[in-house]
Formats: structure tokens, C-alpha cells, sequence
């Protein structure tokens, strides 16, 4: 049994020369040991050729035998032991003469490529002027811990297979290694040089503790959403502090996800829980990993779950069917670039339209609406290349696209599709743009504490739980949005403060950001959900100037009766709460000589609703109404307040209720007849 080692402390590939006999192992003597005997154990060693062989003990003197055999070498042969080799006689040598060597590659270049970072992946070695794989059916977590210390990637984790990573057809230039693990160089553990071009063998890889991952999560897909780092074991979070398209640029990049869109994103359905690993972020634009831009430490920020980042890159797409009785028919359009496009029905065969259906999990096709007839017409861009779908594919954005397409094409044509998957009732798929209907957020809104249902402190359901709004950055752009969904005309007031009673429990939003554009309070940016630095001395008010009631003239009753008609918009029942307080202008005054009849023509029963219609409750539904706030007007209370001052019930008949106002020293008796 033979074997050589170069002994220093600084390399592998320079140091004490010490070859093994037996189990026994030597020095050599450094007479007559020249270049020609020490680069074949530069080659041995895989460490180059040999640029110098001091004598005199020139990396210390070693220990033990001091062998004093005479090699004669070539320089072609692969082991020193293969050089011819005679026995020294009468030749004195002690450890102040042991040879020394010093080779030209004192380290191997060593990588991990085709993984998800620099610290994952198939491994790589820089050998003879070319980069090669390593090949080693007994590769193991010691040999991978070699490696990623050597990378500076901290431990292994996982060896695989480099297959995992997908092959290369480079050539094997190491095979059989093994390290016991401690060693600071994989040049450091035996190994075989294996010199092979062929690509069937199956390289290693491995995965190191600092591997690092980025992604995008809770956006529907994986080009939008709350920016997230792979960092230490964990998922976590980056905070906004300095963010800016720059570094969202760079995320997009790293991503395949094209450029950043400069788009408020909405706040996550779900705030996250993790660690916030990075702050303070200044990428140039020029870097390929987010890590790479200048920041705070790993884990050192000032921030909140309410800071985190989230944006949207022009490669999101999504895919949609709308102004269809349900969410599996509709006109068709597509998300792509920051902005929706209708499809022309030129382009638009069955193959796709099969995609489509089987997209958005609405069965097969049933019909394909060529016009906008159906439908009706969309805004924007339209997309007229053809989609090219063959059937089999999942999504449309696996199909291969014609980029030619038609010409001419308006929204008088846009495309529409009555998929068979849907009876009305199915709930929309979780998309960046809304949550998941259990938690569809803003929806469900109502106006608490005011005098008239378009007026009060502003209230959201979520999870069958009605919370405030924290009235941070809130303005009128927001308010606008939340009369609009009331159906309470435009926002007359937006502001904070609680003048309205202090609301009670959780706080579901904070820094709402509306363009005024909006149609729900959810589709505006904002915080995380229940992320928040407020109190309800904070609760956000708005005061809306109210529906638009349109009074139809006076007219008798047989009975003499005077019947005002109070027409109402058909939408008034969104947020509309009925209430025998809210008396419209002109009844402040009931005179006692007649009776008032009125009829109010959009409600059926007198009821409190939050935002859905009569008809959307059905009888025994377990929507979530939730209770009748202590500051509203019961319509069975005996006790009301008016504009006019004080109202009573008097009594109560089959068709009717008798009503005392009570205005000031003045109290007059009326009849509201229904």
C-alpha cells in the first residue's frame, strides 16, 4: 500500500513531501529530488506542475522514518512509485534535508450551477482549462459539507443527484471522493481523476445552507405578490423602507418575470407571520440576485408585517369571463402587461375557448358569443394573434401564439365564452386581484353612528366579524369609493378622528390608498389585513351626499289620504339599512287633520341589510348579518329621533303605524300607512 501527501498549512498542493509505506509513513530525503520526480506528484495530487522542490525542511521538518530511496521519473508516469527507483547505500539523511514541493495549482476552481442559487446545484470543477463535472455513485453529506464550506455556503444539507439540476454534457474529471468531512478543500479529500466525455454518467449536486430563494406568494401567480427570501431555514418577508422600481426590477429579473409594473398592488388576504429578512434595499438595477443590492443586515429592520412588499411584474397574466350570470360565462379577457385586454372573435376558435373553460375549472365549453351582443362591450387594448391552443393544453399561456393574428378588429367584436361547469353559484378562484370569498374583504360594508345610512363610522365584514378602518391616509378618494359601493351618491366628508361613536373590536384596515376609481373598498392598496398602528379614536368616518330620491307629485288616496311616492335607485340596497328615523326632507311637519301615506318602492319588508338585496337573502340563510349596532334606530323601538325632534309610536294597526312627532312645545299626531 502506497500513498503521498504535500504537508503545510497554507495548501494542499505545496508543503513537506511524505509518502506512505505500509502503514507506516516518511519524509523523503531532498537529495537528488528534482522537477522531473516532483511534478508526478504534482499530477498525483491533481494540483498542476511543479514549479519548485526546496530542500532543507523548507515547510518545517517532519516526524518518523526518513525514507532515502533515489526516484528517477520521466515526468509522464502517474504515480511516483511507477518512476524507476533505487535504494540509497551508506547515505546519511536526517529531517533537517526532508523535500519539499511546491506545485502551480495550489486550489481547484470550484462551483454549483443550474440550482436555484449559488449554493445549490450540480457541482463543478475548473480542471485543465475547462470546467467538468464530478461523478460519484457513494457521494455523500461529508463530501457535501467539503463543498459548501469551500463555497463559503455554509453546510450541506442535501446531496442528489445532479439530474435534479438537469444534466450537462460536459466531461467527469472527479469521481470516487471521499472526505471525511472536516477538510477545507475538496483537493484535500482522496479522489481519482476520471477523464470522461461521456454524458450518460450522472454528475452530483448538492444544497447548502445559505442556499437562498426568492418568490412571490399570495398573488394568485407566481409574477405578483408579497416578495419573499429563502433565507437561514426560513420564508420571510422585505420590508418597503427605501423600496423603489429599481429593486423591484431586479426581483423581476431574478424571477423570469420580465419588469416591474409601477402598480399599487393589493394588501395580502392573509398578513404574514415569518421573519422580515431584509430592509433598507438599494439595488443599482445591474444586480442578478436581490441579495446582491446594498441593505440593512439579514434580519435587522424597524419594520412591520404592514410594510412588506409586494409587487407585480409585466409577466403576471390572468384570465377572466365577465358581465356573464355567472363567473363561468362571460365576455373573455386577459391580464397581461398591467392591464386587461378583451380577445377579438376572429381569433377565437374552440380549441381555445376548451382551454379557457378548463383554465378557470368551468367544465368544457358550451358556446362561443362572436360579437359583443351578449356581453357587451369591453374597454382597452384588444388582443387580436391568435391563441393557437390545441385542446390539450392546461392554461391559454401554454399554447404557442401566433403573432401575426387579424387586423381591424373593435370592441363590437369581442369574444365571449358560456362554459358548462357553472350554475351561478360556484365562488370565484382565488386571483391576485380578490381573496378567497370566506375572506372577501370590503364587500360587505356598512356606515355606522351617522343619521342616515349614508353617513357614520365606516365598517367592514370579514370572517363574519365587522371591524373599523383606520383612518391613516384615508381621504377622499377613499371615501368616494365607499359611497359609491353604498349607492350614497359622492363623499361629501372623509375623516377621521371618530366623531361618529368609537367603534369597538378589531381593525381591519390601515392605510387605504384608493385611486377614487375603484367599485369596493377591497379593490384599493392597503396594509396588511388587521395590520395596524391605530386605536378607534382613529375609526375613518364619511359622509356621503345620499341617494337620489326623486319625488313623484302628490296624489289623493280615495280615502283622501295624500300618497307620496319616494322613488329610489334600484341599487339603493347596497348598505342600505332601513330605518323609521331616516324620514326624507318634507316630513318634518305631519299635520293632524290627514293621514300620510307613503311607499318607499325598494323594499319589500323593513329590515336591516348590510349590502345585499332582499333576494340575496333568502329566508333562512345563514348570511352574516351580524348585530344591529346599539347607535341605530330600531324600527320597533317606541322611541325615535328625528330632524324634527322626537317621534312616538302611538299604535300599531294591520296596515299602518300611528306616529306623535314631538317638536319642540308643538306635538302632532300622523298615520304612516304601508
Amino acid at each position: 500500500h502506497k500513498d503521498l501527501r504535500l504537508v503545510s498549512e497554507d495548501s494542499r498542493c505545496s508543503g513537506r513531501l511524505e509518502i506512505q509505506h505500509g502503514e507506516q509513513w516518511g519524509t523523503l530525503c531532498d537529495d537528488d529530488f528534482g522537477l522531473e520526480d516532483a511534478g508526478v506528484v504534482c499530477e498525483h495530487l491533481h494540483c498542476g506542475a511543479a514549479t519548485a522542490t526546496p530542500g532543507g525542511a523548507h515547510f518545517g521538518k517532519g516526524s518518523g522514518r526518513v525514507w532515502t530511496e533515489m526516484y528517477r521519473c520521466r515526468g509522464d508516469e502517474s504515480r511516483l512509485w511507477n518512476c524507476s527507483v533505487s535504494p540509497r547505500v551508506g547515505l546519511s539523511c536526517s529531517h533537517e534535508n526532508d523535500a519539499s514541493v511546491i506545485c502551480s495549482d495550489a486550489s481547484w476552481s470550484l462551483r454549483l450551477i443550474d440550482g436555484g442559487s449559488r449554493c445549490d446545484g450540480r457541482v463543478e470543477i475548473y480542471y485543465d482549462g475547462a470546467w467538468g463535472r464530478v461523478q460519484d455513485n457513494l457521494w455523500d453529506l461529508n463530501d457535501a459539507h467539503v463543498v459548501c464550506r469551500q463555497l463559503g455556503c455554509g453546510d450541506g444539507i442535501a446531496a442528489y443527484s445532479s439530474s435534479k439540476s438537469g444534466e450537462s454534457a460536459r466531461s467527469v474529471w472527479l469521481t470516487d471522493i471521499q472526505c471525511n468531512g472536516n477538510e477545507t478543500h475538496l483537493q484535500n479529500c482522496s479522489s481519482s481523476l476520471f477523464n470522461s466525455s461521456l454524458t450518460a454518467i450522472t454528475g452530483i449536486g448538492l444544497l447548502c445552507s445559505d442556499h437562498m430563494q426568492l418568490r412571490l406568494s399570495d398573488g394568485g401567480t407566481q409574477c405578483t405578490g408579497r416578495v419573499e427570501v429563502y433565507y437561514n431555514k426560513s420564508w420571510g418577508s422585505v420590508c418597503d423602507d427605501s423600496w423603489d422600481l429599481t429593486d423591484a426590477d431586479v426581483v423581476c429579473k431574478q424571477l423570469g418575470c420580465g419588469n416591474a409594473l409601477e402598480m399599487a398592488i393589493p394588501a395580502s388576504c392573509e398578513p404574514d407571520s415569518g421573519p422580515v429578512w431584509l430592509d433598507d434595499l438599494k439595488c443599482s438595477g445591474n444586480e442578478s440576485f436581490l441579495w446582491n443590492c446594498p441593505s440593512a443586515s439579514w434580519g435587522n429592520h424597524d419594520c412591520s408585517h404592514k410594510e412588506d412588499v409586494r409587487i407585480m411584474c409585466s409577466e403576471h397574466k390572468e384570465l377572466r369571463l365577465v358581465n356573464g350570470d355567472h363567473r363561468c360565462e362571460g365576455r373573455v379577457e386577459i391580464f397581461y402587461n398591467g392591464s386587461w385586454e378583451t380577445v377579438c372573435s376572429d381569433i377565437l376558435y374552440g380549441n381555445d375557448a376548451e382551454v379557457i373553460c378548463k383554465q378557470l375549472q368551468c367544465g368544457s365549453v358550451e358556446s362561443i358569443q362572436f360579437g359583443a351582443g351578449k356581453f357587451g362591450e369591453g374597454t382597452g387594448s384588444i388582443r387580436q394573434s391568435q391563441m393557437g391552443c390545441t385542446s390539450q393544453e392546461s392554461t391559454i399561456w401554454q399554447c404557442v401564439s401566433d403573432s401575426q393574428g387579424v387586423k381591424g378588429c373593435s370592441h363590437r367584436d369581442d369574444a365571449g365564452i358560456v362554459c358548462s361547469g357553472a350554475n351561478g353559484t360556484k365562488e370565484p378562484l382565488h386571483t391576485s386581484m380578490h381573496c378567497p370569498p370566506e375572506s372577501d374583504l370590503g364587500h360587505h360594508l356598512r356606515l355606522v353612528g351617522g343619521n342616515t345610512n349614508c353617513s357614520g363610522r365606516v365598517e367592514i365584514l370579514y370572517n363574519k366579524l365587522w371591524g373599523t378602518v383606520c383612518d391613516d391616509s384615508w381621504d377622499m378618494a377613499d371615501a368616494n369609493v365607499v359611497c359609491r359601493q353604498l349607492a350614497c351618491g359622492s363623499a361629501l366628508l372623509a375623516q377621521g378622528g371618530a366623531a361618529f361613536p368609537q367603534g369597538n373590536g378589531v381593525i381591519w384596515l390601515d392605510e387605504v390608498k384608493c385611486t377614487g376609481s375603484e367599485f369596493y373598498l377591497s379593490d384599493c392598496p392597503s396594509s396588511s389585513l388587521a395590520q395596524s398602528d391605530c386605536n378607534h379614536k382613529d375609526d375613518a368616518r364619511v359622509i356621503c351626499s345620499g341617494p337620489q330620491l326623486s319625488r313623484d307629485s302628490p296624489q289623493s288616496t280615495p280615502s283622501g289620504a295624500i300618497d307620496r311616492h319616494w322613488a329610489l335607485p334600484a341599487d339603493l340596497y347596497q348598505g342600505m339599512y332601513a330605518e323609521i328615523g331616516n324620514i326624507p326632507p318634507g316630513w318634518n311637519s305631519i299635520h293632524t287633520e290627514g293621514s300620510v301615506s307613503a311607499s318607499i318602492s325598494s323594499f319589500n319588508q323593513m329590515e336591516y341589510y348590510t349590502n345585499h338585496s332582499l333576494c340575496d337573502s333568502e329566508p333562512g340563510s345563514e348570511y352574516p348579518e351580524g348585530p344591529v349596532p346599539d347607535d341605530y334606530d330600531d324600527v320597533e323601538t317606541e322611541s325615535v329621533d328625528t330632524l324634527c325632534g322626537h317621534i312616538l309610536l302611538d299604535s300599531v294597526s294591520g296596515d299602518g303605524f300611528t306616529l306623535r312627532a314631538t317638536c319642540g312645545e308643538h306635538s302632532t299626531l300622523g298615520e304612516l300607512n304601508y
